[in-house]
């Protein structure tokens, strides 16, 4: 018998946090608050959730910035 596993991760855009100097490419963008999640799959069916991440994603050179759970409800709340 095989047993087909693996994760997957997907991007949520929580909120658009508007126009943004990107600390790594220097360019105004339209940076977004976003929560990475990622699952564990057996046979392609997710079975839980494993550990995610909450950014800040630069469209233009794609950097993610890793927030704490504090600044991530202060950028959520405002």
């Amino acid at each position: 018998m095989m047993v087909v596993y693996g994760t997957k991760k997907k991007l949520k855009t929580v909120k658009k946090l508007g126009r943004m100097r990107c600390t790594n490419c220097g360019h105004d963008v339209e940076a977004s608050l976003t929560k990475e999640a990622g699952y564990f799959h057996i046979c392609f069916i997710p079975v839980f959730p494993h550990l995610g991440y909450k950014i800040i994603l630069c469209p233009n050179c794609g950097i993610m910035k890793k927030l704490t759970n504090e600044e991530f409800k202060e950028l959520k709340d405002n």
